[in-house]
């Protein structure tokens, strides 16, 4: 069986509910609201992309669950979050190999990124398009800094965490044509304001 409209409908109130029951409340960038943008940012960049309606909705339920193995902490949770939409899909009886496309999308967005087909790129670029966007960037950034410490991954300081940004800009890329035609040159201006900010501190 195919992903229809309705499994995908059935995914999101299924990972929704389950972020609003299971997540812990220091997650303050890895939330609903990341999930719900992603969601929205992959139907973006689908949409430039000219992705047909079958493979979409594979990027839909990849994009849903692609962090809710955070229910169950930092450690691994790519996997974890691959391990739940296969259990989902399971139960509505979606053909196995596209299962394995929606795993390996979700599997791809780990660190450093390696996605290996078009679903997979999108969905790379839809969880970082933040990087791009100069209105919320900071905001962004800094609810990520404050989940790091308040879950005990990571006591940076302000400075601390702007260095390592820095460092994780130059070695990001977009992997999509819209990531890096439209996406990149906002990237690049924010890249340039975090410099200035570090310079500063």
């Amino acid at each position: 069986m195919k992903i229809d409209a309705t499994i995908v409908e059935e995914a999101r109130k299924f990972v929704i509910d389950k972020l609003d029951k299971d997540l812990p409340d220091n997650y303050f960038y890895h939330n609903k609201k990341h999930t719900l943008d992603v969601l929205q940012n992959s139907e973006i960049i689908a949409y430039h992309s000219v992705l047909n309606q079958e493979d979409k909705r594979i990027l839909q339920c990849g994009a849903l669950f692609h962090d809710l193995g955070y229910i169950d902490g930092f450690d691994e949770h790519e996997a974890k979050s691959a391990a739940y939409a296969d259990e989902f899909l399971k139960l509505k009886n979606v053909d196995a190999n596209i299962i394995d496309e929606v795993k390996q999308a979700i599997l791809s967005t780990k660190m450093p990124q390696k996605p290996r087909n078009k679903i997979s790129r999108i969905l790379c670029d839809a969880d970082l398009m933040y990087l791009s966007d100069e209105l919320h960037y900071f905001d962004e950034a800094e609810l990520l800094r404050k989940e790091w410490i308040e879950t005990g991954k990571s006591y940076m300081s302000e400075k601390e965490f702007y260095k390592n940004s820095l460092k994780f800009f130059e070695n990001h890329h977009y992997h999509t044509k819209y990531g890096k035609q439209v996406l990149s040159p906002g990237k690049e201006k924010i890249y340039r304001d975090i410099q200035k900010k570090y310079a500063e501190m």
